[in-house]
């Protein structure tokens, strides 16, 4: 179980950099009317959200119904690849 979580959290961060990334690129090209790296962009953010949303439905739920603090580090992952990904997304746009 313990190694099953350590690939969850690694894949959970690894989905949330990617969100973040896509979603900035796909600002910029919406903000570009690039409809097709608007569409391709969108597509890389849906497919990453759902994987990151999954396992973190299950770890979130964990936790609070069943008090299994072994899914804490899935969570943490989640929150530090989402503010990671936020925090690059925002010091390239300031460039």
């Amino acid at each position: 179980m313990k190694e099953q979580i350590i690939i969850d959290g690694i894949v959970v961060f690894i989905t949330q950099l990617i969100f973040i990334g896509s979603r900035t690129i796909n600002v910029k090209a919406i903000a570009e009317r690039n409809m097709k790296k608007a569409l391709l962009s969108g597509a890389v953010i849906h497919l990453a959200w759902l994987v990151s949303i999954s396992i973190g439905v299950v770890s979130i739920n964990s936790v609070m119904k069943e008090f299994d603090w072994q899914y804490i580090p899935v969570i943490l992952c989640s929150l530090s690849g989402g503010l990671l990904g936020t925090y690059w997304g925002l010091k390239e746009k300031m460039k």
